[in-house]
C-alpha cells in the first residue's frame, strides 16, 4: 500500500496507526539486517506516537492527512527525536535542538518518524558505501549498490520497509537512488522547498525531496513539504499549488522533448530501449515528441564540480581541521579538491550558471517536458569502480551523476520513475525535467507512465 491508500484506511478505522507502525517494524527487523537502510530505528518512540496518533483520530483531533503514518528520513534531517549522524563520526553523538522545517511539516499533517536511513556520508558520494555504517544494498540484487546519497531511503521505500520517505539531492542523489533501486523520485525546483534544518552538502546546489512507490504519493508529499520559509532566503513565495490537479489528465499536445547526442551516448543499450520505449509510450498518447539539444550540455560537468566542491569545503572547513581523521577516506579526498579552485574558478563556474540557466528558459519555451535516463546504466556492483558499457569500461562514479547534475546546476525541477527492469531484474529508471514550478506537468506525465511500469516489491522483500 502507498501512503494515499494507508491514509484512507486509518481515517476510515479500518487500520490503526499502531498496527501499521508494528508492520513496518517487523519488516525492518526482519530485512533491514541484510539490507542495512536505518541508522537509526526509533522502535519505541514510533509507537508511542502511533498509540497517541490513534487517540487523537478517535477523538476527532487528527492532524492532518498523515495521521498516524510512519515516516523515513534521510538521516541528513535534524530531529528532535533522533541523533542526526549525516552517516559519519564526526557527528555520531549530534541531538539537534529542532527540527528540520520539512519535517516539522511532516508532524504537523500527522506524520511519525519511523526511523533516520543509512546515505553516503555527508552526502557526498553517489554509492552510499558507507564506511562508518555499512553499505547500503540494493534491494533488487543484495551485491549491488542502491545508489547514492539517498540510497537507505530509496532502498527502504523499495523494500517496503517504509511507506514512503524523504532524500536531499545535490548532483542527483534523489535520482540516482531511486533509478537504481526502482521507487519515484523527486528533487523539486530549486527554491520550492526549504532546507532550513538539513545539513548542507553545497547550499545553492541542494534540494530536498520525496521518495514514494507512486506518483501520487509524491505530489502528496511535495504539497505538504513545499512553500516559502522566511528563514530560508533560498525558498520563493508563491501562491500554493494543487500538484496531483492534473494526475490521470491526457497527454496529447503535450511537447516532450528528447536529446539523442548526449543523453544516449555511452548509455547501456538496454536503458536506451527502456527510455525509448517510454517516448513511444508518449507518442502513442497524443504527445508530440521533438529531438532537441540540450545547450551548452556538454560543460556543465566541469561547472558543477567547481560549485559543489567549493561549496561543500566551506561547510567542512572547520571540521576538517579539527577532526580530519574521523571522515571517511573517500569523502575526505572529495573535500581536498575544493582547495584546488580559486575565486575567480567559482566566479567564473557562477556566470556559467547563469548562463545556462537562461538557455534552459529557452528551451522550455519549445518543449515542456525533456526526457532522458536518469542514469547511463543499472546498478553496479558494489566496491567496482568501473562498468563496461557495451564493451567500453566506464568510470561509475561520475557517470551516475551524468544525466542527473545539470537540473542542479540549472535548479530546475525533474524526477526519476522506473520504466521497467533490465534482463538480469535490475531496475532502469526513467528522468522528466521541466520548466521552473511545473512539477505538476511532471506528475501529469509520470502518472500516465507508471501505469505502463507499475512498482513491485523486490522478490527477496515481497
Amino acid at each position: 500500500m502507498d501512503l494515499t491508500e494507508l491514509s484512507s484506511l486509518i481515517y476510515a478505522k479500518k487500520l490503526s496507526s499502531v498496527e501499521v507502525t508494528q508492520r513496518y517494524l517487523e519488516r525492518i527487523a526482519s530485512y533491514d539486517p541484510v539490507l542495512n537502510a536505518y541508522i537509526t530505528i526509533c522502535a519505541d518512540d514510533v509507537l508511542e506516537a502511533a498509540k497517541t496518533a490513534d487517540q487523537q483520530l478517535a477523538s476527532g483531533q487528527a492532524k492532518g492527512v498523515l495521521q498516524g503514518i510512519p515516516i523515513a528520513l534521510k538521516d541528513l534531517f535534524f530531529t528532535r527525536e533522533a541523533p542526526t549522524t549525516a552517516g559519519s563520526k564526526v557527528l555520531q553523538d549530534s541531538f539537534p535542538q529542532e527540527d528540520a522545517v520539512v519535517w516539522k511539516r511532516l508532524k504537523d499533517a500527522g506524520a511519525l518518524l519511523l526511523g533516520k536511513t543509512n546515505l553516503h556520508e555527508f552526502a557526498y558520494g553517489t554509492t552510499t558505501e558507507n564506511p562508518h555504517y555499512g553499505a547500503v544494498h540494493n534491494p533488487w540484487d543484495l551485491m549491488r549498490i542502491a545508489g547514492g546519497s539517498s540510497g537507505g531511503s530509496a532502498a527502504a521505500v523499495a523494500a517496503d520497509l517504509a511507506p514512503a520517505a524523504l532524500g536531499t539531492d545535490t548532483g542527483g542523489s534523489i535520482r540516482i537512488p531511486a533509478a537504481c533501486s526502482g521507487v519515484v523520485g523527486v528533487k523539486p525546483t530549486y527554491g520550492l522547498v526549504s532546507k532550513r534544518g538539513v545539513l548542507p552538502l553545497a547550499y545553492s546546489l541542494d534540494h530536498v525531496g520525496p521518495m514514494t512507490r507512486s506518483i501520487r504519493d509524491a505530489a502528496l508529499l511535495l504539497q505538504l513539504i513545499a512553500g516559502y520559509d522566511v528563514e530560508d532566503p533560498s525558498t520563493v513565495q508563491r501562491e500554493k499549488e494543487q500538484y496531483d490537479r492534473l494526475l490521470g489528465t491526457s497527454l496529447r499536445g503535450l511537447r516532450i522533448g528528447y536529446d539523442e547526442s548526449f543523453f544516449f551516448a555511452q548509455t547501456d543499450e538496454q536503458v536506451k530501449q527502456r527510455v525509448r520505449a517510454v517516448l513511444k509510450l508518449c507518442e502513442e498518447a497524443g504527445a508530440m515528441l521533438e529531438m532537441v539539444d540540450v545547450p551548452m550540455i556538454y560543460e556543465v560537468a566541469t561547472y558543477q564540480a567547481i560549485v559543489i566542491s567549493s561549496e561543500a569545503l566551506l561547510v567542512h572547513e572547520k571540521w576538517l581541521a579539527e577532526s580530519a581523521v574521523l571522515y571517511g577516506e573517500d569523502v575526505r579526498q572529495r573535500l581536498a579538491t575544493g582547495q584546488q579552485y580559486t575565486a575567480v574558478d567559482y566566479a567564473r563556474a557562477m556566470e556559467f550558471r547563469d548562463r545556462f540557466r537562461r538557455a534552459m528558459t529557452q528551451l522550455f519555451l519549445q518543449i515542456d517536458v525533456l526526457i532522458t535516463p536518469t542514469i547511463p546504466f543499472t546498478a553496479t556492483p558494489i566496491g567496482d569502480y568501473e562498468v563496461l558499457v557495451g564493451e567500453e569500461p566506464q568510470a561509475i562514479r561520475p557517470n551516475l551523476t551524468r544525466f542527473t547534475n545539470p537540473f542542479n546546476l540549472s535548479g530546475l525541477p525533474a524526477l526519476s520513475l522506473p520504466c521497467g527492469h533490465s534482463e538480469q531484474g535490475l531496475p532502469i529508471g526513467v528522468q522528466l525535467v521541466g520548466a521552473p514550478f511545473s512539477e505538476a506537468r511532471l506528475f501529469q506525465v509520470g502518472s500516465y507512465l507508471e501505469q505502463a511500469f507499475p512498482l513491485h516489491v523486490p522478490p527477496l522483500f515481497s
